[in-house]
Formats: C-alpha cells, structure tokens, sequence
C-alpha cells in the first residue's frame, strides 16, 4: 500500500523532562495544521487517542472529507473502536472523549481510523519531531 495521500494525521507527544502531553492533527494533503493541544503532564496514550477524538470533532464540524483518521498508535486505535479507555488516570477529558463518542456513535460510524505504518511511509506527518 502506498503513503496515504488524503486524510487526517494525528499524533501526540509526551515529554518526562518538561512534563508536557500534546497531541495535533495535519491535513496530509495540504500539511496544514488542524488543531495543536497542551494537556499538561499526562501520558503518550492520552494524547494519541485525545487527538483521535478531537480529529473525529474535527471532521464532524467541518465536514471534512474524506472521513478518515490516521494514527500510528494502536493503543488509540484500540480505545476508539472500544469507545472506552484502559487508563487508570482520572482525567475529565478523556471521560468526556468516551461520552463523546459513544453519545455520537451514530454519527461517527462511518469514520475510518487507520493505522499510519511509520516503517513503510516515515513518520506520521503530525509528529513533533522530537526524536
């Protein structure tokens, strides 16, 4: 399969030493940033499904086309399609995100989260570059 050419990027970035979650979104085929969010210190996970989520709001609000989510975390691919997290952490946000989508379930069934595979395309076109 070739590099995605159309679609939403998203990722998130954890830094221990600065104590700092982020996540944001790039339309791949403009590279225009969507969206950049700071959640304080959380975790890498939180921020990857964070940005999934936001994506999704993303996409519905603007109606954005195509409907399709590119995510190089399993992890947030796997809590999207369960509509739940497995994080422990006690987070408003992300019990926001699970009302969220289990509230729009109707409305966001047709949108694809897919897994960016960084071995075969590089890095996701979201990524903070902080490696």
């Amino acid at each position: 399969m070739n590099r995605p050419q159309i679609g939403i990027a998203t990722d998130g970035a954890h830094s221990i030493k600065n104590g700092l979650t982020r996540y944001r979104a790039v339309d791949i085929a403009t590279g225009k940033e969507l969206f950049c969010v700071h959640l304080g210190n959380q975790t890498i996970n939180i921020g990857e499904f964070l940005g999934v989520v936001e994506a999704v709001k993303y996409i519905i609000t603007n109606n954005y086309q195509p409907r399709i989510i590119y995510t190089d975390s399993m992890t947030a691919i796997a809590w999207f399609n369960a509509r739940k997290t497995a994080s422990g952490k006690k987070l408003t946000a992300l019990k926001k995100a699970e009302i969220f989508l289990k509230t729009f379930a109707a409305g966001i069934k047709d949108i694809e989260v897919k897994h960016w595979d960084n071995r075969l395309w590089g890095e996701i076109p979201a990524d903070f570059n902080e490696k």
